[in-house]
Parts: C-alpha cells; sequence; structure tokens
C-alpha cells in the first residue's frame, strides 16, 4: 500500500480483488453503497466537528434547527423523532439534553395531555442562528464545485434511491424470516 493511496483507492483495490474472486459481485452498486456511507460518516464527522464547541451533538442540532424551522418553533416528539431520523428512545434523551441547556421546553399539550410539546427557546434560536452561517461555509466548500444542476441531479438521484430503500424495507418486512 503506497502512503497516497485515498481511502477511494484503497477501497476500489479491494472490491476488484473481492470481484476478481467472485466475477458476479454487483461492482458498481457496492461501490456506490460504499462511497455514500463513506461520504455520509466523513459529512457527520465534519458537523460535529463544528457543532462540538457549542456544546451539541448532531443529533441535537438537527432537532434544535428543526424546530427552529417551524413557523410557532413547536414540534411534538413523535412528529420530531420522523423528521429527523430518531428512535422515540433517542428522541427522549435528546429532548433531556436540550431541556437540561436551556435550549428547549418540554410541556404537556394543552389539547391531549397525553402529548408533550417542544418548543424551542430564545437561547435555542440564537445558539442556531449563530450556529448555521458557520455551516454554510463547509456546505460550499464541499459542494462549491458542483452546479446548481448538478446538485439538482444528485439530489432527485438521492431522493430516488431513498423512496427504492424504502420499498426494499417494506419487502423485506412482508418476507417470512429464513
Amino acid at each position: 500500500m503506497n502512503c497516497t493511496d485515498t481511502h477511494i483507492d484503497l477501497l476500489e483495490t479491494n472490491l476488484r480483488a473481492l470481484s476478481a474472486r467472485m466475477p458476479d459481485l454487483p461492482f458498481n452498486e457496492i461501490l456506490l453503497c460504499r462511497l455514500m456511507l463513506q461520504v455520509g460518516r466523513e459529512m457527520t464527522t465534519k458537523f460535529e466537528q463544528q457543532i462540538r464547541p457549542f456544546g451539541l451533538a448532531e443529533a441535537e442540532f438537527r432537532v434544535l434547527t428543526t424546530l427552529f424551522s417551524q413557523p410557532d418553533g413547536v414540534a411534538h416528539p413523535g412528529d420530531l423523532s420522523v423528521r429527523v431520523a430518531q428512535s422515540p428512545a433517542n428522541m427522549s434523551r435528546i429532548s433531556d439534553a436540550l431541556v437540561s441547556r436551556n435550549l428547549i421546553t418540554r410541556v404537556l399539550s394543552a389539547q391531549d395531555r397525553r402529548r408533550m410539546v417542544l418548543r424551542i427557546t430564545e437561547e435555542g434560536e440564537e445558539l442556531v442562528r449563530r450556529l448555521l452561517p458557520t455551516m454554510f461555509v463547509s456546505l460550499r466548500g464541499m459542494l462549491g464545485e458542483f452546479t446548481e444542476a448538478e446538485q439538482r441531479q444528485m439530489i432527485s438521484q438521492l431522493k430516488r434511491l431513498y423512496l427504492n430503500l424504502e420499498e426494499a424495507q417494506k419487502q423485506d418486512a412482508k418476507e417470512p424470516a429464513p
């Protein structure tokens, strides 16, 4: 291995070796999946480095920005967990952390006493307003070489892939376990 090899070079080399041993290996499909996983991990790491000095985890920041995006700054934990792709248990942990830092409040719903309401506080809004612009710089750096048309095309393709993944998961759920 050459010390100048990138992770991508190593990944492709490994997949080519695997393909030599298994000729029917879906090389492109595996490479795409592995690249997307690696890109996701690297982006998460990058964003976590930017928000960590503010005392937030990436999932906590997503919850804050989601609440911030609501016209009244309010959401129910169940709805929010779907929007930010977190389990209900994780949503509870995240809510606890944000409440303890006075970034959100959590109260019983006036309309339905069985439901909680999460609301972003002024401190939470101030933090989002301070932090988001710093993240725009990184985003523009990562995606700036892509034209707007290329970005829209990537968005469209990733949405299609996501819908295919959801459909595959539904099909897997219908099939009995071996």
